[in-house]
């Protein structure tokens, strides 16, 4: 930890090293350009002070005399004398007079500076270097101006001064140049430096030495607190942040500044976190209990639902079979509605036939008187069957009660039927016809039981009444039997016959009131079963959709179990992750 902080210190000195040794070479080179810059500008100044001295003692009427005609003449060369005169006066390598250029031009030379023998001065109207319009601009505008240090192969390094030389009108006229050797310059130069530039050195190298040491030693205390914030942040990535808060509180806080700031929040922070971690540890073993509870919970929901929807299944499967239950006995009612409406036409031809016969055998109604009593005894006993058959029909169905009624009719007139068949059969040829009608009453009655028989097999659970009715109708048809000895003891008597016809018309009579109100209480039995089917139909389709629903809350319930699952998965790798921290 210490090596790494020392690392960053040395980096951070090392840098500010590196800054000052850079700010040292800088401010060496600002020193080294300053005092050449200096010395230039001193050369240049007192070069255009001697230009402008020159310029003051020259002739200018004499100059402006010259300009009017430069050529090699007299006027010339005492111009050219008294120029070289006050060349070695001042003391300047070479001294020039031009005209004054146009902007962008050189400027030629009206008189050169030399000697007399010298070949290498420029002669009037010639240019030379170092004369441009950008060079003597100064003088032409103001009172003079130089150029930089010129090198030159052939005359080496020197400073061109200018000066204006202005008549009495203040007009410029002309320009002086001199030129002042620069190896002067350059000696200046270097004495400076060597005057002033070691001790600038040292100054600079000690002010750097006493500012890096200060530097270091304020660098080492400002992250020192680092080194402590390294190993805690060390033991707080371990998750142990009981140490780590331990560390972060050896780091002093005299200073105030941003590493400290980010100590003080980074130990606050450890702080928030223990706080927490605490609670969300208590927070997933609550979960996780609770996770656990659900799942319980939801097992045994699960089983519920499965049981719920083995429920419904077998209601609906057993809806399907009572649905198919009631359409066949709704067709067999239907059977039976068709059947007992023939039977009530058939009974009202033979009420026709009867009364006919009665008419014929009028004389025999002392003798019938007989017979019709035992017929009331027989209709005493069907009655009384019908009686027992209503009450065992409001005990459970309406339906039961009218196809108990109809059996029992249906035999009944079946017997009536039989006995006056055997009372047709004695009565001769007489008889015939109304044997004939009873004939067909008995097969009409016939085919009343049958449809009663297939109702009765689909009403098994009625078989206790109807063996009850059965025994009812026994007894009629002893009634029956006794009542049919009694007329065969007349004999071939027409009273007995006429008695029998009248028995048997009233008999008749009576099937056929009772066949009315058969077939009356067979449309309310149809009605009823139509009804008690559609509330079977509509039954069976609300089981269906409840078994739908099952099934949904089903894949619902397994999805809440997985889902639950993951919750107890998630909170237990919580729970685990919370503990791999100390708190």
């Amino acid at each position: 930890m210490n090596k790494k902080s020392s690392k960053l210190g040395n980096k951070i000195v090392f840098y500010l090293m590196f800054a000052i040794l850079l700010l040292v070479v800088f401010f060496s080179a600002v020193i080294i350009y300053s005092t050449n810059k200096t010395v230039e500008n001193t050369m240049g100044n007192n070069g255009m002070h001697i230009a402008q001295n020159i310029a003051s003692l020259i002739d200018v009427s004499a100059y402006e005399e010259f300009k009017q005609d430069p050529e090699e003449n007299d006027l010339y060369w005492e111009l050219r004398a008294e120029l070289y005169d006050l060349l070695v006066q001042n003391g300047v390598m070479y001294a020039y007079v031009t005209d004054v250029p146009v902007k962008g031009k050189t400027a030629t030379i009206l008189v050169d500076a030399g000697d007399v023998n010298d070949s290498t001065v420029y002669m009037p109207g010639e240019t030379s270097v170092g004369t441009e319009y950008e060079k003597v601009e100064g003088a032409i505008n103001g009172e003079g101006s130089y150029a930089d240090v010129i090198v030159d192969e052939v005359y080496g390094e020197y400073i061109s001064a200018y000066a204006p030389i202005k008549n009495n009108a203040g007009e410029t006229i002309a320009i002086v140049g001199v030129d002042t050797a620069a190896t002067e310059v350059k000696e200046a130069q270097q004495d400076i430096l060597k005057t002033i530039l070691p001790f600038a050195l040292v100054s600079i190298i000690l002010l750097s030495a006493f500012l890096i040491f200060f530097l270091y030693r304020y660098v080492k205390n400002a992250l020192k607190p680092l080194t402590f914030m390294q190993g805690a942040s060390i033991e707080f990535a371990q998750g142990d942040l009981k140490s780590a808060e331990k560390t972060l509180s050896n780091i002093s806080h005299k200073q105030e500044n941003e590493i400290t700031d980010f100590a003080k929040s980074f130990r606050k922070s450890i702080e928030q976190l223990k706080t927490i971690l605490a609670n969300m540890n208590g927070t997933a073993i609550s979960l996780v209990k609770v996770s656990r509870d659900l799942d319980d919970v939801m097992k045994t929901v699960r089983v519920s639902n499965d049981e719920i929807a083995e429920s419904i299944y077998k209601i609906a499967s057993g809806s399907e079979i009572q649905k198919t239950n009631n359409d066949e006995a709704l067709s067999a009612m239907e059977e039976m509605t068709v059947g007992i409406q023939r039977i009530a036409d058939s009974s009202t031809t033979v009420a026709s036939s009867s009364n006919d016969m009665t008419n014929l055998v009028n004389s025999s109604v002392r003798d019938s008187q007989t017979v019709v009593q035992q017929i009331k005894n027989v209709e005493n006993s069907v009655l009384t069957t019908e009686k027992h058959v209503k009450e065992l029909g409001e005990k459970y169905q309406s339906i039961e009660e009218m196809v108990s009624v109809i059996t029992g009719i249906a035999d009944q007139t079946n017997l009536l039927a039989l006995n006056a068949a055997i009372e047709a059969a004695r009565a001769g040829e007489s008889g015939k016809g109304f044997a004939v009608v009873a004939d067909e009453v008995r097969k009409l009655a016939e085919m009343s039981r049958q449809s009663a028989e297939e109702i009765r097999n689909h009403i098994l659970g009625f078989q206790t009444i109807t063996v009850q009715a059965l025994e009812e109708m026994t007894k009629s048809a002893e009634d029956v039997q006794s009542g049919s000895r009694a007329v065969e003891s007349i004999g071939d008597d027409l009273n007995r016959v006429l008695e029998s016809v009248l028995k048997v018309n009233e008999e008749i009579q009576d099937v056929s009131a009772v066949t009315e109100q058969m077939s009356a209480s067979s449309e309310e039995v149809l009605a009823s079963m139509e009804q008690v089917t559609s509330i079977v139909n509509e039954s069976v389709e609300q089981t269906k959709i409840v078994a739908t629903s099952a099934d949904d809350q089903v894949a619902t319930v397994e999805n809440l179990e997985q889902t639950i699952n993951q919750l107890q998965q998630s909170a237990e790798q919580l729970n685990k992750a919370i503990g791999q921290f100390k708190l």
